[in-house]
């Protein structure tokens, strides 16, 4: 972790081309394809990491739906309801969390930099049509990371909740069946 903070430290140099290959040579991990790719990688974990979520809730939802439609459970499992519908919540809210902040930092990206929404369109906007300064393409890459990172925290944070909500779960079943 420390070397990519360091990695993302503007240096006073970097950008004079007078300076020894300060701006020709960048550091392992700076290049922007490198950059790209780890936010590319990061989000395409948050997406796997929100689908195990999914599926962990879904089960969740499925198995207190049906325990429910076969009667009233006792009063054990009654008190120990809200607790799971409580965890279901926070693990649902994260996920969701998740994909709005990944949503609005990429909306905010494509406004900044005039990229097309679907990049399959057949026009070129106003503002694709010029290249980006070095400068204004790093800072936009760094916020695509740093987005990445809180995304990827985000969607681990739904994982655990559900699991956390799936041994609720259990505890909620085991109630239920005692009475």
């Amino acid at each position: 972790m420390k070397g990519l903070v360091i990695t993302f430290r503007p240096g006073p140099d970097r950008d004079k081309p007078d300076k020894e290959g300060a701006s020709e040579e960048r550091a392992a991990g700076e290049r922007p394809e490198e950059l790209l790719q780890h936010a590319c990688t990061l989000v395409r974990l948050c997406g796997r990491d929100s689908a195990v979520a999914a599926v962990f809730l879904a089960l969740v939802l499925a198995g207190t739906a049906s325990r429910l439609a076969a009667g009233s459970p006792g009063p054990a499992a009654l008190a120990l309801l809200p607790v799971l519908a409580a965890s279901f919540a926070v693990s649902a809210g994260y996920a969701v969390r998740s994909r709005r902040t990944l949503l609005t930092v990429l909306a905010g990206v494509r406004g900044r930099t005039g990229a097309p929404l679907d990049p399959s369109a057949p026009w070129t906007p106003f503002g694709s049509a010029t290249a980006l300064d070095a400068r204004v393409r790093d800072a936009e890459l760094r916020r695509l990371l740093s987005a990445a990172h809180r995304c990827g925290e985000l969607s681990w944070q739904a994982v655990a909740w559900s699991v956390a909500t799936s041994v609720l779960f259990l505890f909620w079943t085991l109630a239920a069946s005692m009475t």
